[in-house]
């Protein structure tokens, strides 16, 4: 199913991509934990490539990446809930299927 796959190996890709957006804005593995509603260990791991295998993938797409700078720059502005960001999500979904 789409959405078993997305959720699988997609999306921990999608997070990778944010996360490593939001290093570059210079905050640190917390604040973003903290802003996307995951743990320090998680963003270690994107920051490590231990996760989001997809990442080279979705790089590729330049409609996801667009849209992940989006989210960032949204995230940045005001701290989005986190129904708000899974909203942004499905939006990546539909540009990947």
């Amino acid at each position: 199913m789409k959405y078993e796959l997305f959720v699988r190996e997609y999306l921990p890709a999608i997070r990778a991509m944010i996360a490593k957006k939001l290093m570059e804005y210079g905050l640190t593995q917390q604040e973003i934990a903290d802003k996307l509603y995951l743990t320090q260990p998680a963003i270690a791991h994107y920051k490590k490539n231990l996760r989001g295998k997809r990442v080279e993938e979705l790089e590729k797409n330049e409609e996801v990446k667009r849209k992940i700078n989006e989210i960032a720059r949204k995230i940045m502005m005001r701290n989005l809930k986190e129904e708000e960001i899974e909203k942004e999500y499905l939006e990546i979904f539909n540009l990947i299927f």
